[in-house]
C-alpha cells in the first residue's frame, strides 16, 4: 500500500495563501490516506473530487459534475486531451507552482485547476523537497519518452447523461 497525500479543493471566493502569493482560488484541506487498487477518496470537503486507481492501476483524478453525487453507470474511453508538454517544460511549471501557487502555471497545463492540483497530489509532491518538478515529470511520464501527455474521459449515468469527468497522465 502506498501512503499519498490527498487534498481537495473547495472551490469558492475565498483567500487561498501560498508562500507570499495570494490567489482567488478555493481553500486547501490535507490529509493522508491509503489508495488501494480498488478503493477511491473522497470526503463531504473535496465537492465531488476524488483520486481513485484506474483499471490499469494508474492514479487519475475523478469530478462529479452535480453536487448530488450521481452515479457512474458507464465510463467512456479515455481521450488524448493534445496536450502535451516536454518533461523540462513540465518539471519547470511544477517547481513555479511550488513556489509560486498553482493559479501561476494553469495555463501552461491547458487543464482545469482542480485536475492539475489533484494530479500534482497524487503524484506527492509535496515528498519530493523544494524542487519536485523532475520527480514528477518523470512520474508522468509513464512511456519514458521526454513527453507528459494528458488523458480525459467522461462518465455517464443511466440516463447517458454526462455526470463525471476524469484526468490522468501518460
Amino acid at each position: 500500500m502506498k501512503k499519498t497525500l490527498l487534498k481537495s479543493l473547495l472551490l469558492s471566493t475565498s483567500l487561498l495563501t501560498l508562500g507570499s502569493t495570494i490567489l482567488p482560488t478555493g481553500i486547501v484541506f490535507a490529509s493522508e490516506q491509503n489508495i488501494t487498487e480498488n478503493s477511491s477518496y473522497s470526503s463531504s470537503d473535496n465537492v465531488g473530487v476524488s483520486i481513485q486507481k484506474d483499471e490499469n492501476g494508474d492514479l487519475m483524478v475523478v469530478k462529479m459534475e452535480t453536487k448530488a453525487r450521481a452515479n457512474v453507470a458507464r465510463w467512456g474511453a479515455w481521450q488524448y486531451t493534445h496536450i502535451a508538454l516536454s518533461t523540462g517544460v513540465t518539471a519547470g511549471a511544477i517547481n513555479t507552482a511550488y513556489s509560486k501557487g498553482i493559479g501561476s502555471v494553469l495555463g501552461i497545463f491547458g487543464l482545469p485547476g482542480w485536475a492539475i492540483g489533484n494530479l500534482l497530489t497524487a503524484a506527492g509532491w509535496t515528498n519530493y523537497g523544494n524542487s519536485p518538478g523532475n520527480a514528477v515529470a518523470r512520474l508522468w511520464d509513464k512511456n519514458h519518452n521526454g513527453w507528459v501527455g494528458f488523458y480525459k474521459r467522461t462518465g455517464y449515468n443511466g440516463a447517458g447523461r454526462a455526470v463525471a469527468t476524469a484526468y490522468k497522465t501518460e
